[in-house]
């Protein structure tokens, strides 16, 4: 006969009032009453078909079929005790695998230095980190954190905003010197243009904001890529004009290899980054650890400070 899971506590129950020898002392150490004690031990009795104790006023007294459920109570007591081991293990102990989503620039660019870092100090963790431009399905593909750029819609995720991202236009010093006049955003039509675009999105609309209120471009040019790496190196061999997050720029612009242009009108249209994870109840300590540390570390890394 197979015993149901809330006979699970009857059976510990059982086998504290044999250590102990008295229903009264069970009761004292589960700090209820002996008759919820009672209760207990007759719905057990009864499942079971038989009794357990012969009882006297003065001792109690296992019977051979309780002599025998004694040696089951004790694996179930074990059992139990070795899941809140593991348990706790789990939620305290930074070691095992995460796994990491994020998109491919930001990821090479920002997150790979950072996952560097972390497991340096957790020399105990294994982080498989997927690069893909695609939303990844944390809960079918059992990813644990997701770095992810744009408005939100899974409404059962749990995500820490990191930071807005910032949009610069900027193009080579090389390319500028040849190309026709650049004053005002309208004059984007007259250039090469970089731009993302995938089998699913092109982004060549680009608006700004300037004293004269918002002004938006359709632009184009004879290159556009599904990677913002690719673009980023494209703009520095001078094939054009590139909208791009500051982030991905890295150095570029410091190091004078582009050139920041326009920049009495603002870019409208950064998005927001997330750091998402699928539960916050029973989160493991090696992923709270690095989502704490993501979101220390990435904001001024994405910023460039």
């Amino acid at each position: 006969m197979a015993l149901e899971n809330e006979n699970m506590r009857g059976l510990v129950l059982f086998s504290h009032i044999n250590r102990l020898g008295s229903l009264t002392a069970a009761a004292q150490l589960l700090n209820i009453s002996r008759s919820s004690v009672s209760k207990q031990l007759a719905a057990l009795e009864k499942k079971i078909g038989s009794r357990l104790f012969n009882r006297t006023t003065r001792k109690i007294a296992l019977t051979e079929v309780g002599l025998q459920v004694l040696q089951e109570a004790h694996k179930v007591e074990l059992a139990l005790q070795t899941i809140e081991h593991i348990s706790e293990d789990h939620q305290s102990e930074i070691a095992g695998d995460i796994k990491v989503s994020c998109s491919v620039s930001f990821g090479r660019i920002h997150l790979v230095p950072l996952l560097s870092k972390f497991v340096a100090r957790y020399p105990k963790l294994r982080i498989n980190l997927q690069l893909d431009d695609r939303t990844a399905d944390m809960v079918a593909e059992n990813v644990d954190i997701s770095i992810r750029v744009g408005h939100l819609t899974d409404s059962n995720l749990i995500a820490r905003k990191l930071c807005d991202l910032s949009w610069t236009l900027c193009a080579s010093p090389e390319y500028l010197r040849n190309a026709p006049p650049l004053k005002t955003p309208s004059d984007l039509v007259n250039h090469r243009c970089l731009f993302y675009r995938s089998s699913d999105i092109s982004l060549n609309t680009w608006a700004f904001s300037g004293k004269n209120g918002e002004e938006t471009i359709t632009v184009s040019g004879p290159l556009s890529i599904n990677d913002p790496s690719a673009l980023v190196s494209a703009a520095l061999e001078h094939a054009g004009i590139l909208l791009i997050d500051k982030g991905l720029l890295g150095d570029t612009i410091q190091q004078g290899k582009l050139i920041s242009i326009l920049t009495e009108y603002q870019p409208i249209g950064g998005l927001p980054m997330y750091v998402i994870f699928p539960e916050k109840e029973f989160m493991p300590a090696k992923t709270r650890a690095l989502v704490n540390f993501i979101l220390e570390e990435m904001p001024s890394k994405i910023r460039g400070e």
